[in-house]
């Protein structure tokens, strides 16, 4: 009857281990999202906003607001694109969800990101030593799933720059970019009135 116990415990745990997973699985998910912090959509601004090969009819602030609308590489140039992106104050930045467009085709593959580099051009973009590179995975960019970037790397970010390398497709398209984070500091001193009295 030993042996029998012994089943209907490991019985017991596998089905506990069962259960925990499938109640650790969006716990562990939301900690993950928590991690990397909360939309920074408010601290960016729209008027300063700029990308290199744009198409005219699908420009860059498109992927920075909700929509069917997307930003489009000129067709007649190349697929690559240079999104730079200034915020109002500085801000720390925990990760990035890049969502492509219904056709897979002309999806980004991969993004190099740098900070600081307001005059770059795609030479260096291609070349320079970049903060952090990311492979884009076909379900992360169809889903618009976030990505944790290296938080260290991006503590005080006051302009970041996405490099969209070609890839081989004829056009790149993007239809949301997203930042995740804080602020660096947690109130803007312009913001704050002293209390008179």
């Amino acid at each position: 009857s030993s042996s029998h116990l012994g089943s209907s415990i490991t019985g017991c745990s596998l089905r506990g281990v069962l259960v925990w997973r499938a109640l650790a699985q969006p716990l562990l998910r939301l900690a993950a999202m928590a991690k990397i912090g909360d939309p920074l959509d408010e601290f960016i601004d729209p008027g300063q906003l700029e990308c290199l090969n744009q198409d005219k009819d699908n420009p860059v602030g498109n992927a920075f607001a909700a929509g069917d609308a997307f930003l489009a590489s000129d067709k007649d140039v190349d697929s690559e694109l240079l999104v730079k992106v200034q915020f109002r104050q500085p801000v720390k930045i925990g990760g990035i969800k890049i969502m492509g467009p219904a056709e897979e085709d002309n999806a980004p593959k991969a993004v190099r990101i740098f900070q600081g580099k307001t005059d770059i051009g795609f030479a260096e973009a291609a070349d320079d030593e970049s903060t952090q590179d990311l492979v884009l995975e076909a379900d992360t960019v169809r889903e618009g799933t976030a990505v944790p970037l290296r938080f260290v790397k991006f503590q005080s970010v006051q302009s970041i720059q996405l490099f969209f390398p070609n890839e081989g497709q004829d056009q790149t398209q993007v239809k949301r970019i997203q930042f995740f984070g804080e602020p660096a500091q947690k109130m803007d001193m312009k913001d704050w009135k002293p209390v008179k009295g």
